[in-house]
């Protein structure tokens, strides 16, 4: 019984192709990282962005707060008397 082994031929052309395509992705690759670049600096940026308009949600509540505090103040006034 004889080794049933699959033939396969490889060319310097089909080396070449393949060194082709190893080349494309290595370009893709690349400028990928490239736009990655100055990921730090946008981060930092959207990080100051958050920490100056945190002031925002803590006057809306505080702002709710009395309002809805007002409001039973005056229901339980209308009703006491």
């Amino acid at each position: 019984m004889p080794d049933e082994q699959p033939h396969v031929r490889i060319t310097l052309q089909t080396i070449y192709d393949k060194q082709l395509d190893n080349e494309r992705l290595l370009v893709r690759t690349l400028e990928r990282l490239d736009g990655l670049a100055d990921v730090p600096d946008r981060l930092r940026a959207v990080e100051t962005a958050q920490a100056e308009n945190a002031w925002v949600p803590k006057v809306v509540l505080a702002s709710l707060i009395a309002g809805i505090s007002g409001l039973a103040t005056a229901l339980f006034s209308m009703v006491g008397n």
